[in-house]
C-alpha cells in the first residue's frame, strides 16, 4: 500500500521521507559519534578499576551436535590462552542431549566422554539432577577430570532442552556458588550442586567465580582473546563484554558466502556495536560464541535468569513472545538485563578475536538468518515498547528504527529505486547534495579496511565482501524477510542444526509436529508433554518449580578443607514441603 501511494502521489514525498531516511540519519550520527569519541579516548585515557588480585574465572562451552574436531579445537583454544596465567580457571562443558550430525560416527556426548576427556577422575549418572527451564527434571551424566592441565567438568543432558537451558544451568550455578553461604533456593539437586562445588573448590582452587567466559563449540578463540575480554571488563560498571566475532576462513579463504558474511560481521561490529560500546555503554547483543559476564545479580541472578530469561512460553502466548524465547537467546539475555538494570554497562572488545564457522549454502544461511532477524526484531520491539523510562533514549530510538525498517523493508527498497529514478531527472547539485549524505556510512565502511583488518588478505576479503554487501545486500535482506515471514511459526533450528536418525539419514527437527502439538494445546485437547509446550500447572506457579531446592547453609562450605571430606551430609539442601517437583527429585 505504501509503495503504491508513493508512486501514485509522488508530490507527498515529505510524508514518506522520514520512513526512508531515519536509518540513514541514525547511521550518520553514529559515524560522527564513533570518530569523535575514538579521538577523545585516544587523548584522554579512560580510567579502569583493576582488582587487587586476578579474578577467578570459569570458561564455559555449550555443545549439541559438533564433531570431535570442532570440540577439540575449541577446547584447545581455551587451554592455549595467554596472559591469564595468574587467573585461576576451570572449564565447564554442557552437552545438550545425545545426537550426532551428518558424517559423525558418534554422538557429541560420546566424543567428549570417550575421546576428549580421557583423564577422568569421576563419571556418574545423576537422576533428576536439576529442574530444566520447561519445569521438568533432567537426568544427566557428569564427567570430572583434567584436560591438558586444566580442571574440566562436563554435563551431558539426557534430553535436548536447547542452549538457553544450558546457559541457565551454568550461570545459575556460578552465581549461587558464590552465595552458597546463604540458604538460597536453587534449581539443582543437592548431589549435583555438591559435586560441582567440589570441582571448583578442590580441583580448580576457586572459592569465588568472578568471571564467566562463554564460547560455542564451533568457535576458536585467538590466543589472546580472553585477556582482551578481561581487560575490557575493568571499565567501571561493566558487567558484560562482547568479543569480536570473525569468520573462520581456515577451510576456504574465498567462499562467496563466507566473504559476504564476514563483511556483514565487520560492518555490524565496527559501527553499531562499537557505537554502543563507546557512547551508550549498552551493547545489546553479547554473542554466545565470544562473551564475558561478570558473575553478579545483574547477569546471573534469579530475577534475570529464572523469572525473565528462563521464562518458558505457554501455549497461549503470542508469537512474538515465543520468538523471543526460542531465537537469539544471547541478545534476549542482554536486552532483558539492560531493561531490568538500566545502570548496567556492556562493552565490546574489538581485539578479542573469535573465529566461528558460518553457513556455506543458501538454505542453511536462510535458516540461520530467519532465527536471527526474528530474534533481533522481537527484542528490539521489546526494548522500544517495554523498556522502563530510565532506559537509554538513543537505544530506544534505534530499536524503533530497526523494527520500522524490518516491517517496511519492501517499501524502503522500492522508495530507494524511485529516488534513483528521480535523481536522473534532477539538477546535478540536488543529486550531489543527497548523495553526499548517503555516502557517509559507505565511506566509513571503506575506512574499516584500514583500522579493522589486520593484514592484506583480510583487507581484500573485506573489500570484496563490502562490494557484495552494497550491491546485493538489499535483495538478500528481502529474501531473508520473506523466508522469515513464511516460516515465522517454525520454532525449530531448521537446517542450521541437522542431526542423524537411526537410519543414518540426515534428519531435520520436525517443526510441523511441534506446530501440530502446539495447536492441540491451544484447542484444549488435553495435557501436552514435550520440549516445546510445558505443563500448564508448571506455568501457573513458577515460584514452586523453578527453585525447589535450597543451597548450602553458611557453615556447610567455608573453605577448601570444608569440602575435602566429600561426606554426603557436608551440604544439606532441604526441599520445600509444598514443592511436588522437589519431592520427586529427592525421591530418585
Amino acid at each position: 500500500m505504501l509503495i503504491f501511494s508513493s508512486w501514485y502521489w509522488p508530490k507527498f514525498y515529505f510524508i514518506y521521507l522520514p520512513l526512508i531516511s531515519l536509518p540513514l540519519v541514525l547511521n550518520c550520527i553514529m559515524v560522527f559519534d564513533v570518530i569523535v569519541l575514538s579521538l577523545k579516548n585516544s587523548i584522554f585515557k579512560q580510567e579502569k578499576v583493576r582488582p587487587e588480585k586476578p579474578e577467578d574465572m570459569v570458561l564455559f562451552m555449550p555443545c549439541y551436535n559438533e564433531t570431535l574436531e570442532q570440540c577439540t579445537k575449541s577446547l584447545d583454544s581455551l587451554v592455549n590462552q595467554v596472559h591469564i596465567g595468574n587467573h585461576k580457571r576451570a572449564i565447564m562443558v554442557v552437552c545438550d542431549g545425545r545426537v550426532r550430525g551428518p558424517g559423525m560416527e558418534k554422538t557429541t556426548a560420546d566424543y567428549l566422554t570417550e575421546d576428549v576427556f580421557t583423564d577422568q577422575v569421576e563419571q556418574r549418572l545423576i537422576r533428576s539432577a536439576y529442574v530444566a527451564w520447561d519445569g521438568n527434571s533432567m537426568d544427566i551424566v557428569i564427567t570430572r577430570g583434567i584436560y591438558r592441565g586444566v580442571p574440566i567438568f562436563c554435563i551431558v543432558k539426557q534430553q535436548n532442552q536447547g542452549k538457553r537451558d544450558s546457559l541457565i544451568v551454568i550461570r545459575s550455578f556460578v552465581h549461587n556458588f558464590n552465595l552458597r553461604h546463604n540458604q538460597r533456593k536453587v534449581i539443582f539437586k543437592p548431589e549435583l550442586f555438591k559435586v560441582m562445588a567440589d570441582f571448583l573448590v578442590e580441583d580448580a582452587g576457586i572459592d569465588r567465580v568472578e568471571l564467566l567466559i562463554g564460547m560455542d563449540a564451533d568457535t576458536v578463540f585467538a590466543d589472546d582473546c580472553v585477556s582482551h575480554l578481561v581487560e575490557e571488563s575493568h571499565y567501571p560498571g561493566t558487567v558484560g563484554v562482547s568479543g569480536y566475532v570473525a569468520v573462520d576462513f581456515s577451510t576456504s579463504k574465498w567462499n562467496i558466502w563466507s566473504i559476504y558474511q564476514s563483511a556483514e560481521y565487520t560492518i555490524a561490529q565496527g559501527l553499531r556495536r562499537l557505537h554502543q560500546s563507546l557512547c551508550t555503554k549498552k551493547v545489546s547483543c553479547l554473542p554466545g560464541c565470544c562473551q564475558l559476564l561478570r558473575v553478579c545479580e545483574e547477569t546471573c541472578g534469579d530475577s534475570i535468569l529464572i523469572q525473565e530469561f528462563g521464562y518458558y512460553p505457554k501455549p497461549t502466548d503470542d508469537i512474538i513472545k515465543r520468538i523471543r524465547a526460542t531465537a537469539s537467546e544471547d541478545r534476549n539475555h542482554a536486552c532483558l538485563m539492560l531493561m531490568k538494570y538500566p545502570m548496567a554497562r556492556t562493552r565490546q572488545a574489538l581485539r578479542a578475536y573469535a573465529y566461528t564457522d558460518v553457513p556455506r549454502s543458501l538454505s542453511v544461511f536462510l535458516s540461520q538468518r530467519r532465527r536471527w532477524t526474528l530474534g533481533a526484531t522481537g527484542n528490539d520491539l521489546m526494548l522500544f515498547l517495554k523498556s522502563p523510562i530510565t532506559f537509554n533514549l538513543w537505544e530506544r530510538i534505534v530499536a524503533f528504527s530497526n523494527v520500522l525498517t524490518w516491517i517496511l523493508n519492501f517499501f524502503v527498497i522500492a522508495s530507494l529505486a524511485c529516488m534513483v529514478y528521480a535523481f536522473m531527472h534532477q539538477p546535478l547539485w540536488i543529486t550531489m547534495a543527497f548523495a553526499s549524505v548517503m555516502v557517509i556510512p559507505l565511506v566509513f565502511y571503506l575506512s574499516m579496511a584500514a583500522w579493522m583488518c589486520r593484514n592484506r588478505l583480510e583487507r581484500c576479503q573485506y573489500l570484496l565482501g563490502l562490494c557484495i554487501f552494497t550491491i546485493c545486500g538489499p535483495f538478500i535482506n528481502i529474501c531473508v524477510t520473506l523466508y522469515a515471514c513464511i516460516f515465522m511459526d517454525n520454532f525449530s533450528w531448521g537446517k542450521t542444526r541437522k542431526v542423524i536418525a537411526e537410519t543414518d539419514a540426515a534428519e531435520e527437527p520436525n517443526g510441523q509436529a511441534e506446530k501440530e502439538r502446539f495447536e492441540d494445546a491451544l484447542n484444549g485437547s488435553g495435557k501436552v508433554m514435550g520440549t516445546m509446550v510445558p505443563d500448564e500447572e508448571n506455568q501457573l506457579h513458577p515460584e514452586v518449580y523453578r527453585t525447589p531446592f535450597v543451597a548450602a547453609p553458611e557453615t556447610a562450605i567455608e573453605s577448601n578443607s570444608g569440602l575435602n571430606n566429600r561426606s554426603t551430609d557436608a551440604i544439606q539442601f532441604p526441599a520445600p514441603a509444598h514443592s511436588p517437583l522437589a519431592e520427586t527429585s529427592l525421591g530418585h
